[in-house]
Order: structure tokens, then C-alpha cells, then sequence
């Protein structure tokens, strides 16, 4: 093992050393903050590999985030090199997943659904509240508690038989609606996320067969951040598991912060005893001055199931201090002066070394930021679910509501808002002054929305090209009347004939680039929306972004400054680091919060739950996890009066000063903070972003620059389900099942996910033609030797992923790659399949080495076949397409597409 687990040279600890190297049976690595836990588990990995020898592909690592597998999965390529490809490291809902779509034939969901996440979920409630009756017991803006509800039902497992005979009379409607929505769920081959879990977690109950298929594939078991576990995740791992398994959980019970999510730190607690498992502390912190550390610890020491002192690797001094303030509004401007201070005393280099964290930056954080503005400092703002109250934002749905205007008279009648003249005012539509002033000149019983010519327009004094864009917002009209554009086609169409995207692409100021990804969000919320809801009109998306509760309620898009403060939620900063922390808003009732009696909308029976779901106090957790995000200083700012109310201290305070000797400083007791690295996160594409750079470097910045959604076709859908079908067929015959055409449409039926009503006609088509592959195939497929196998090209600031779709060994005894197409769209396709092929081989050549690469399009059945080419220069194709995406140089290339292109209006050519 090297040293490369600690900072600056030092040299591993004996614990550090330990956990790596204790590979047999069960152990748990509780890590206090800032101990080098995720070096730990790179190195625990690559020990696993290179001195053990274990095969990759038996080793699982759970992380609690998609960013969290991101960032490991590319520290252990760096370590292991592509061995990284061969191990399964994701989140738990992502392994849930892949248990169920490697058993299709074990559960009633089969081979494809499409999971659903927090927000699809209440989408899918929403659209569907009428179908479900929910409507005869709540209203409409109740269902995010429905959502709760039917949630901790599932991640209960609750039976809803059960829970019918044991609840109270007045819940049943509810309780029946819940059964109701499961097979709502089933039959449209969706799933949630708590349902995700349920059915794996049954599925390896049922069937010895997949667990013990589960449990030899996962030999090796490391789960990160367990302390965040809900009570149904640890019966996931604990089944797999058994008593001896090579399982190694880490965590730290101080920083169990996730209750309202289901977790709770007694699955961490209870680990120990349960898995008789060998226990290892980390107790140093390399983050953290010493002053920080030693306040931190003993805040918490009392707490801790397992005891144990936190210990400081960096020396301090008085690196901890109480700002005291009169009320809120003084606060925010000591808390401001100080920053200020901070940085004219040369403290720090730039105010990006300062993160302000609040337990609600929603609610608590409006007069600090108010006072950022008016001195002038720069500050990045999560937590505040701004995104709406952007300009950009607000005027689109505007723009959306005047082109199908909702029914003022019902739920809307608070909206009327026909003559809205600020928004043809200003840049979205970037109208002359003299066609405003003939605006303003029109009488008020004129309907702006009636002017259907451009004679008509032009004569009320408005100028030719403003007239063109206001006679395109006017007609966009009739066509929504027709039924013939989605919602996603009416945004687009607003953008492209106000011409305002266009005009914020050329611009290119940050503040300009900001709005771009803002409207990119946007469409995003729009497709997801649509995608559940097909047949919904503007009105209907109004209504769900207006009831949007404030946990879904998205952040805006800012390009960050690195120079600028950080200001977030405490739940937000965990996992982060920041020289100078500020955790403002120490006041009474609001760190730690009022204790209110947690209101259930129908009560669960306590005898149903798998836990009693103990939280402990999680308030102190969470500001224990504030405390650890500071290196150098750590300022905690308090006030006695919220407005005109004399609430007092928060009891925090006084344990700070009594307990951990921390009393009012001014910041020449800090010291210098040292100075920050700034790394930049390694890029990450897929092959099919690295191909539509290749196409046109505008469409790339549009969709993966940008994350504007590019429509889904019914081609594009129809061929996720091809996949699907094609993956599973592959695996049968590579398990030497028998293929008829009833296993076929076996198949089919298992992979199909609901398009439109015509799904049974494209379901028998689908099998004719997989039934005509599989007949012009089974003679030519000798050997089946790798399905869907992942594989990526791992540089020093990108990471370019992709996968497979079959690999094998063919009639004449040659090592095959193959690519299977939907359909084939000319030459042209033929050009760069052939470049997409070459790179695949190219990113396996220290895996494989091919004597032949084909693609093979079904609807023909045709196969399309080349020879190898080692001279075919791949490596400076993709360097070169790599640096032109890391230079941002995406000037629009004309191409065959170019016609069908939805962002064809933008681009200028």
C-alpha cells in the first residue's frame, strides 16, 4: 500500500493500513470527517485486485450519490486502470436495478420498465389523481404527503391487504388508493424508486436461486456512507450478505443526517454485533485545525454509540469563534463585515474560500444575501429554489400561458393576467421603442392575441420584424388549437420565433450562458413532465410547477465563480470542504429546529414497519457535520431576535462556551488560511455525445453542454426496447436455452414498455424481426463470449464511457464485435459507424483483440462489416474532438441531419 492515502506526504496511519488490508469476513470502518475514507476505499479496491487477485467483476461498491460512483469509479481507474469497468460501483437504486433486469423471467416487472424518480413519481401521481380517486380524499396539493405516504408503505414493505384490515375505517379510501397505484405502476412497466428496492429485496427473498447467482457474482461487498441506510436497504445487503461474507460497511454515526429520507443510524450501530465484524476507527483528521477539531469532538463525544476521540493531524490555534448579533438584519451585516475583513486582512485569497451554511437557505438566508449584494461580493446561492423566479424562467411560462391560455375562471382565476405589457418590454422579445410606444397606445379592450396579420400589426405602428415575431407568438396559437405540437415543441417554438435563445448564444456573457442553462433546465422539466403526463396541455403544466413543494422546488443554474461565497445548506455541504465555514442563523428554534409532532396523513401501524425508525437527534448531527466542513476557520454566528420577536440564543451557544470553551473573538485570532487547490473534475462523455460532437459541435453544446432535451423520437424509444430484447436473446443463447419464436415473443412481452396504442401491433412486429435475426444468426454465432460489457478511455481530465452490445466468436472461428441498429439511414451513417465501431475496438484493445467489426441492422436484416484496422487513426480523432469540447469550440457543422435538427433555428446556419 502507498502513501498516497494522507495529505502533503504524510504517511499512512496503522488504522488506514488495517482497513485496507482486512479483507476476509465482515468489518466496519467508522471514519470521522475528513479521515481519507473514500483513499481508503480506492486503496482497499486496488489491494483487492492487484495483491489479492481477486477478479473485478466480484467486487460491489455502494455509494450514496450518482456523483459520489462518479468520482470513485474515475479515482480507481486512475488506480486499477480499466479493471474499474469490470466491478459494479453505483447507488443502491442503480443495483437494484441491474438485480431485476438481470432476472426479467423472476419478477412480474421483466426485462424493461423505466424507473421513476421523486419528481416522475409525484408527475405520475398527479396525472393519474382522478384514475387513482384520490380526489374523494385529499385535494390536489396534498399529494406530495400522499407521495410520503405510499412511500414509507413500500419501503416498509407493507402489504396493502394488511394494512387495509389493520388501519382505522376513515383510511382505508387512502389505503385502497395505494393498492391501486402499485398495479397502476405494474401494468404501465414503471417503477419507483422505494418499489425498486422492494421488489430486489423480495426477489432475493423468493428465490435461492438469484441470491445465490447475486452472492457469487458479489464476493467482495463495500458499502460507503451506511450511517444512510434505510432500514429495507440494510435487509438488501444484509441478505446478501449471510453471517460471513466479505462485507465492509463505512460510515460515522455522527453524520447520520438523512432521517426524512428513511435512514437511521442503528442499522451502522447494530452492524457490529449483527455481523460479528471486526471494527476499525479513523480517527485522524487531515482536514481540520486543530481548534476545529477539538470543538467538534467534544460537542459530540457524549453522543456516540461507539467511543471513540476524533484527532487533529494539522496544529491551530483559536480557529473557532461566536459571532454575536442583536437581531437577523444585524446578523447578516456582521456576518458580511466579517467576510469583508477577512479578505482585506489577506486571510484568505479570494471570498471563494468562504461557504456560508444555513439549516434552511430558503427561509433563513435572505438578509445575508441581501447584504452580499449591496457590498458587492460575489456569491453563489444553492438551496433557495430560485429556479422559477428567474427571468428567463417566469417569462417562458408566460409566454407558455399566453399561447394556451388556462382557464381563468376555475383554478387559474388568481393568474388573470391577459395584458401582461413588461414582458413584450424587455429582451425576451426585444421589440423597438416605437413598436412598445404603439403597444402602450392600444386600447386596453384590444386583445393583442386577436392579430392574426402582419397588415394588421403594422398598421397599429409596430415595426415589420417585431410584427413577424408577434404574428409567430399569435399563430403558435392555432397550432396548439389543432393538437399538433407537444410541449416540449411549443417551448422550442417560443424560443425560435422570439429569437431570444439565438440572441443569448451570441451574446456568450456569463450572465447570458446562465439563462441558457436555465431554459435547458427547464425543457428538461418539461419532457419529464410530458413523458408522464402525454396528453397534457400548458395548463396542466402550470398547475404542477405552481404546486411544486418546496423540496422538489429547483435551484438556478449559475456558471460558478470560484471566486465567490459559497452559500448553501448544511445537507448540501456534506462531503464538501471550505477554509472558512460561517453556519449562520444559531438561533433558537431554528438550530437546533422546533420539535413539532411529525403529521401522518394516514397513521402506519407501528406492528407493519420493519424499524421503529429511531432518529436520535439529528439536529445535533447536522450541526456536527457543519462544524467539519471548516479547514482553517470556523465562525458560528447567532442573534437573540428575529425581527421585532426576542427568541433568544439557540442552546447550542451555551453548550459551545460551557462545554467546549468557544467564547466571542474577533477575526485577529484566525490565521491565514492556506491556500485552496482548485482541481478541476475530469470530464465524463459517452460515446454517443463523443459521435454528436463528431456530427455537429452545436448539437453537442445544445444537449450535453447546455442539457437542452432533444425530443425522443418513437425510433429512439422503439430502440431502447430493441436493446433490451437483443440483450436478453444474447444471454439466452449464451446459457444454451432453446429459442423458438414462443421464447421470442417471451421476450418481447417481458422487455416491452408501453409506447401508444398500437403497442400489440409493434410488439408482433418486433418479434418478426428478432425472430429473422436469431434464424439468420444462430449458425453464424458460435460462441456467445460478452453481453453489454462496459469499457471506457480513461484520461487525465476525461473520462469517455460506452458499452458493448455483443461481443462473440463466429461461424469461422473469429473474435467478432457487433453493433445492432434500429435501422440504417445511408451512407453517410455508414461513415461514421464505421469510426464508431473502430473507436469501441480501439477502447478494447487491451481486452480483445477482433479479427472482424460489424453492425447489424435488423429492420433489413443486413449485416455491415469491416476488417480491423490498427493504421485507422482513432487516438487523434477523439483527442482532437476532446479538445475541441474542453476549448468549447462548437461552431455548427452542416450535416445530414441538419433538417430534422430541433435546434436548426439557433445555430445560423
Amino acid at each position: 500500500m502507498t502513501g498516497s492515502l494522507c495529505r502533503k506526504g504524510e504517511a499512512c496511519t496503522e488504522n488506514q493500513k488495517k482497513a485496507v488490508k482486512k479483507t476476509n469476513g465482515p468489518i466496519i470502518i467508522v471514519a470521522g470527517p475528513g479521515a481519507g475514507k473514500t483513499r481508503v476505499l480506492v486503496e482497499r479496491v486496488a489491494y483487492l485486485v492487484k495483491r489479492k487477485h481477486v477478479p473485478p467483476e466480484n467486487i460491489l461498491v455502494i455509494t450514496f450519490t450518482e456523483k459520489a460512483a462518479d468520482e470513485l469509479k474515475a479515482r480507481l481507474l486512475n488506480c486499477v486502470g480499466l479493471d474499474a469497468e469490470l466491478m459494479h460501483i453505483s447507488t443502491v437504486h442503480s443495483f437494484c436495478s441491474t438485480i431485476l433486469k438481470n432476472h426479467p423471467e423472476d419478477h412480474e416487472y421483466g426485462g424493461g420498465f423505466e424507473v421513476l424518480d421523486e419528481e416522475s413519481q409525484l408527475i405520475f401521481l398527479r396525472a393519474n389523481f382522478y384514475r387513482l380517486g384520490l380526489n374523494r380524499h385529499v385535494k390536489m396539493r396534498d399529494v406530495p404527503e400522499v407521495m410520503e405516504f405510499f412511500n414509507m408503505c413500500t419501503e416498509n414493505c407493507v402489504d396493502p391487504e394488511r394494512l387495509l384490515e389493520k388501519v382505522d375505517r376513515k383510511y382505508r379510501g387512502l389505503c385502497q388508493c395505494y393498492r391501486d397505484y402499485l398495479e397502476l405502476l405494474k401494468s404501465g412497466k414503471k417503477i419507483d424508486f422505494p418499489c425498486l428496492e422492494k421488489e430486489a429485496w423480495m426477489l432475493l427473498k423468493s428465490s435461492s436461486r438469484v441470491l445465490e447467482s447475486v452472492r457469487e457474482k458479489y464476493r467482495y461487498m463495500m458499502i460507503d456512507e451506511y450511517q444512510d441506510t434505510s432500514p429495507l436497504q440494510e435487509r438488501i445487503f444484509r441478505t446478501i450478505a449471510g453471517k460471513n461474507s466479505n462485507i465492509c460497511v463505512v460510515g460515522d454515526e455522527d453524520q447520520s443526517i438523512y432521517g426524512f429520507r428513511g435512514a437511521t443510524p442503528e442499522n451502522f450501530i447494530r452492524f457490529k454485533d449483527e455481523f460479528h465484524a471486526d471494527l476499525v476507527f479513523l480517527e485522524d483528521n487531515f482536514r481540520s485545525r486543530a481548534g476545529i477539531i477539538l470543538t467538534a469532538d467534544r460537542f459530540m463525544r457524549d453522543e456516540r454509540h461507539y467511543p471513540r476521540t476524533i484527532k487533529p493531524r494539522r496544529d491551530g490555534g483559536t480557529d473557532v469563534l461566536i459571532l454575536k448579533s442583536r437581531d437577523v438584519s444585524s446578523e447578516a451585516r456582521n456576518v458580511v463585515s466579517l467576510i469583508k475583513k477577512f479578505r482585506e486582512s489577506g486571510k484568505i485569497r479570494d471570498y471563494g474560500y468562504v461557504a456560508v451554511l444555513f439549516r434552511s437557505v430558503r427561509y433563513h438566508a435572505d438578509r445575508v444575501l441581501a447584504e452580499l449584494r449591496r457590498e458587492g461580493i460575489p456569491y453563489t446561492v444553492r438551496g433557495d429554489g430560485s429556479f422559477l423566479r428567474r427571468y428567463e424562467i417566469r417569462t417562458m411560462l408566460y409566454f407558455l400561458a399566453y399561447v394556451d391560455p388556462p382557464d381563468y375562471s376555475g383554478r387559474f382565476r388568481n393568474w388573470k393576467n391577459w395584458w401582461n405589457l413588461s414582458r413584450f418590454r424587455d429582451e425576451f422579445m426585444d421589440l423597438s421603442s416605437r413598436s412598445l410606444k404603439a403597444l402602450e397606445g392600444l386600447e386596453r379592450e384590444c386583445r393583442l392575441q386577436d392579430f392574426r396579420s402582419m397588415d394588421e400589426l403594422m398598421s397599429a405602428g409596430i415595426e415589420e420584424d417585431d410584427a413577424r415575431k408577434m404574428l409567430g407568438i399569435n399563430r403558435l396559437r392555432d397550432e396548439i388549437e389543432k393538437g399538433s405540437l407537444t410541449l416540449l415543441d411549443v417551448f422550442y417554438r417560443i424560443l425560435d420565433v422570439t429569437g431570444y435563445l439565438r440572441r443569448l448564444i451570441e451574446e456568450g456573457s456569463d450572465t447570458s450562458r446562465s439563462k441558457i442553462f436555465n431554459l435547458a433546465k427547464l425543457s428538461s422539466i418539461i419532457d419529464k413532465y410530458e413523458a408522464i403526463n402525454h396528453r397534457a396541455r400548458i395548463q396542466d403544466l402550470l398547475w404542477y410547477l405552481y404546486l411544486l413543494p418546496s423540496h422538489l422546488n429547483h435551484d438556478e443554474a449559475i456558471l460558478e465563480d470560484p471566486a465567490s461565497v459559497k452559500v448553501m445548506t448544511v445537507h448540501q455541504a456534506k462531503g464538501l470542504e471550505f477554509p472558512v465555514v460561517f453556519i449562520c442563523s444559531v438561533i433558537k428554534n431554528r438550530f437546533p429546529g422546533r420539535k413539532r409532532k411529525k403529521r401522518e396523513l394516514v397513521p402506519i401501524p407501528r406492528e407493519l414497519l420493519l424499524s421503529a425508525g429511531e432518529e436520535g437527534d439529528e439536529d445535533r448531527r447536522l450541526f456536527y457535520v457543519a462544524m467539519t466542513r471548516a479547514q482553517d476557520a470556523l465562525i458560528i454566528s447567532t442573534a437573540s431576535r428575529i425581527n421585532t420577536q426576542n427568541v433568544g440564543f439557540s442552546p447550542y451557544i451555551h453548550e459551545l462556551r460551557e462545554k467546549c470553551g468557544v467564547y466571542e473573538c474577533d477575526c485577529s485570532s484566525i490565521k491565514e488560511c492556506l491556500a485552496r487547490e482548485r482541481t478541476e473534475e475530469p470530464l465524463r462523455i459517452n460515446f454517443s455525445a463523443l459521435f454528436t460532437y463528431e456530427e455537429c459541435p452545436f448539437r453537442y453544446m445544445m444537449i450535453y453542454h447546455y442539457g437542452f432535451v432533444y425530443p425522443e423520437s418513437f425510433m429512439q424509444r422503439y430502440g431502447i426496447i430493441l436493446h433490451r430484447c437483443l440483450e436478453e436473446l444474447h444471454n439466452a443463447i449464451k446459457a444454451s436455452e432453446e429459442i423458438d419464436g414462443a421464447r421470442i415473443r417471451e421476450i418481447v412481452e417481458s422487455c416491452w414498455i408501453p409506447i401508444d396504442g398500437e403497442d400489440d401491433v409493434r410488439k408482433s412486429r418486433l418479434a418478426r424481426e428478432l425472430l429473422n435475426y436469431y434464424r439468420d444468426s444462430r449458425d453464424y454465432i458460435n460462441e456467445v463470449v460478452s453481453v453489454e460489457e462496459s469499457f471506457s478511455i480513461p484520461r487525465d481530465d476525461v473520462i469517455i464511457e460506452g458499452r458493448t452490445d455483443l461481443i462473440m466468436r463466429n461461424s469461422d472461428g473469429e473474435l467478432e464485435l457487433v453493433d445492432f441498429k434500429a435501422r440504417e439511414h445511408g451512407g453517410v451513417e455508414r461513415l461514421m459507424l464505421e469510426y464508431q465501431l473502430r473507436v469501441y475496438q480501439y477502447a478494447l484493445r487491451d481486452r480483445y483483440r477482433f479479427d472482424r467489426l460489424s453492425a447489424y441492422v435488423i429492420k433489413d436484416s443486413e449485416r455491415i462489416s469491416f476488417d480491423p484496422d490498427e493504421e485507422f487513426n482513432v487516438k487523434d480523432r477523439i483527442n482532437s474532438a476532446v479538445e475541441g469540447i474542453r476549448s468549447e469550440s462548437f461552431e455548427p457543422r452542416r450535416n445530414q441531419f441538419c433538417s430534422h435538427c430541433v435546434f436548426m433555428d439557433f445555430c445560423g446556419l
